[in-house]
């Protein structure tokens, strides 16, 4: 077996829909998924997705239901589907790839293909037969390289003022934060702002980045229950996802109770109790746990911009979108 199972084990479904879909037989990941594609010459094609992920949603009703694709899928291919969620080990994988992330194997577990986001009908056709044509790796399937660790404290003076310089360069001074396409507050580059400003002066301005990008995701805050969206596209902070994570919930909040502990701004506690009174309210379930997310979209595969401009009665009128249990 190949070494894709050295790391990859039993998968489960993802019915984000909450509705079966009556044409693809959808299929749990396991090493069995394999050798039947040995045995029927087929490709294995992974669905790797979110239960809280629009485009997910998007994908499953329109995509997979488009004639052409299900000929194709039902033809060569066993079709697998994963919630990311359940399955750290895929996630952490494949999470570079986005959600959904589109895989394809040969029999033998060898990546073909790999893909990121929402891909529409036509394209989706177009590949599953040029794979049937060529199964050879395609261009996105680059050779990994095993990852090594090393302590920031073994780093060469050159080597640490280098990775500053790139953090420095790196930042965007004109829509606020880092990342060109999808804005979100990267918690562990704004805590490290913090430590290096509180130990070394803020000579290279890290408070004012850091304090810049607080600021800026608090665009990302939902004005009416509390709790933060998970990240915003088109390179600015005004276009949010509207689904809810919580690993997000439970990052934002230390961020930000961080930042009241060092700058002492009243401001920060108060965002820091709007995390926690969306925590206790929306995502700690009957039995009191929590659950790891709730869905940005009220009907799947809906666009809810206007729904999360709704106020909470008139939110509450059209019903709550789904939580999901760890």
């Amino acid at each position: 077996m190949s070494r894709l199972f050295a790391i990859l084990a039993t998968g489960i479904l993802l019915p984000w829909s909450g509705r079966a879909n009556e044409t693809i037989d959808w299929q749990s990941w396991s090493e069995e998924v394999f050798e039947r594609a040995r045995a029927e010459n087929r490709f294995v094609l992974l669905d790797l997705g979110a239960v809280w992920c629009h485009w997910c949603h998007v994908m499953e009703d329109v995509t997979y239901r488009d004639p052409e694709v299900i000929r194709l899928l039902r033809s060569r291919y066993i079709a697998v589907r994963v919630d990311q969620d359940s399955r750290p080990d895929l996630s952490n994988r494949y999470e570079d790839y986005g959600w959904p992330a589109t895989i394809v194997f040969d029999a033998s577990g060898n990546e073909i293909v790999k893909r990121q986001g929402y891909i529409p009908p036509e394209p989706m056709a177009s590949m599953l037969q040029a794979i049937i044509d060529d199964p050879t790796p395609g261009p996105s399937v680059i050779p990994e390289e095993k990852p090594t660790a090393a302590s920031t404290a073994s780093f060469a003076p050159e080597t640490r003022q280098a990775l500053r310089s790139r953090l420095l360069d790196a930042y965007d001074p004109v829509n606020l934060g880092w990342g060109t396409i999808h804005k979100f507050l990267d918690w562990n580059v704004v805590e490290c702002c913090m430590s290096v400003s509180a130990r070394e002066g803020d000579s290279a301005g890290w408070d004012r980045m850091a304090r810049e990008t607080l600021s800026a995701q608090r665009n990302l805050f939902d004005p009416v229950w509390g709790g933060v969206y998970q990240y915003s596209t088109d390179g600015d902070w005004k276009h949010p996802h509207y689904e809810k994570l919580l690993q997000f919930q439970a990052e934002n909040l230390r961020i930000y109770s961080l930042a009241y502990a060092r700058w002492g701004d009243p401001q920060y506690l108060e965002d820091a109790r709007q995390i926690r009174r969306y925590m206790q309210d929306f995502l700690t379930s009957p039995e009191g746990v929590f659950y790891t997310s709730q869905d940005a979209d009220v009907v799947p595969g809906e666009h809810s911009e206007g729904y999360f401009a709704l106020g909470d009665q008139e939110r509450r009128q059209q019903g709550i979108p789904l939580r999901r249990p760890t």
